[in-house]
């Protein structure tokens, strides 16, 4: 079972702790509420709660997360205390979850752990945050850190807490239960509507396309679930994923269909397909967070793919695993050129790749899951 942390100072905002401690205890998730000092605590509207324990009982050791409740002078005063500099210290020299709400990034930003990183907060904090990239969005993720705006997006950031410590599918239990409606979990409505239109009309000009981008998108999910990325993560890949290639909308119908290899000129109208599919899709609110997996498909582990010859890294996550899954699909794929490799000849083609053209990770990651499921990959049909 998950064991999670979470501190309170006087002054906290009592629907932000609450309702998170409420959620993951739902999802049979061990929580301990700690205080500053010992005895009651009151919050920011008077209400008093009397922690399990004190702080000055706490490492970092057995848990598995650290949670900070915002409110004022709640924040504030969690902020004041050394002991919780040195707490987020620890969780995040081992890769632990850190998780934050309101105010109570800012204490993330003073502890130097949002350099570079993607976040929120209450939007009154958002020029606090030192060095973050702040994103006006109910949760933000990257990498072990999650943080949330507020009282309105607390169950939002209770259940992608969820996801990520015990499955998108909990997640989904305890929402529904809940009878929670989170358009910012999970619209599928909206996002099938939307791509199946946009899949369509690629199919329509590339034969080949037909049902790779579904294949893509089951191999990058299965990657995705066995990285344990939370809800909100696994919908961003998954609309990543299924149209990395729509920028071959813009690319000419005889250069795409061609029965031989491509000649220079033709090879780099087709290598101009990530550029036209981000501008396909920028400004678009509800697919801009997906740019970079359409733009970075084809970069290269070891810097020498395109557009941006980034390296290592510096390559966005998802834009790696579709990256693996894209390739794979190509090389078991008959095109009018070549006929497909066979499932095990593409498998070993991969495993020369590590460490040039892919992730080494996410290839034995990605192995891991053909070998989970060796005829036929993972259910995904949520996600469609």
């Amino acid at each position: 079972m998950p064991k999670v942390l979470l501190t309170l100072a006087e002054g906290f905002e009592e629907i932000e702790a609450l309702a998170i401690v409420d959620v993951l205890r739902r999802a049979e998730i061990e929580v301990v509420v700690a205080g500053l000092q010992p005895g009651p605590i009151t919050s920011a509207r008077r209400v008093t709660v009397i922690p399990d324990t004190t702080l000055d009982t706490i490492s970092a050791d057995g848990f598995d997360m650290f949670i900070l409740p915002g409110g004022q002078p709640g924040a504030d005063n969690l902020n004041k205390d050394p002991r919780i500099h040195r707490l987020l210290a620890d969780f995040n020299s081992t890769g632990k979850l850190i998780g934050a709400i309101c105010a109570a990034p800012i204490i993330l930003a003073d502890a130097g752990l949002l350099t570079g990183k993607r976040v929120t907060s209450y939007p009154g904090y958002s020029s606090k945050l030192k060095g973050a990239l702040y994103e006006d969005h109910p949760v933000v993720t990257d990498g072990n850190i999650i943080t949330s705006q507020g009282v309105g997006t607390a169950i939002s950031f209770a259940l992608a807490i969820v996801s990520r410590l015990a499955g998108a599918q909990t997640a989904e239990t305890v929402s529904k239960a809940m009878l929670v409606r989170d358009p910012h979990l999970w619209d599928q409505q909206l996002f099938n509507s939307t791509i199946q239109a946009l899949v369509g009309a690629l199919e329509m000009k590339d034969t080949y396309t037909q049902g790779h981008a579904k294949r893509v998108t089951e191999y990058s999910l299965s990657i995705g679930s066995k990285l344990n990325l939370d809800v909100t993560e696994l919908r961003d890949l998954y609309l990543g994923a299924v149209l990395h290639d729509i920028g071959k909308v813009g690319t000419a119908d005889e250069v795409l269909n061609k029965p031989e290899s491509l000649n220079r000129r033709e090879e780099t109208l087709v290598r101009e397909h990530p550029l036209k599919g981000t501008l396909f899709i920028v400004g678009n609110e509800y697919l801009s967070q997906i740019v970079p997996v359409i733009l970075h498909h084809h970069e290269r582990w070891d810097g020498k793919g395109y557009p941006g010859r980034l390296k290592g890294e510096q390559i966005p996550l998802n834009a790696r695993i579709v990256c693996v899954a894209d390739a794979f699909d190509a090389m078991m794929s008959n095109r009018s050129y070549r006929d497909g490799l066979s499932r095990e000849t593409a498998i070993i083609e991969l495993q020369k790749e590590k460490g040039t053209q892919f992730d080494p990770f996410l290839v034995d990651v990605f192995i891991e899951c053909l070998n989970d499921s060796p005829f036929e990959m993972k259910d995904f049909s949520y996600y469609f």
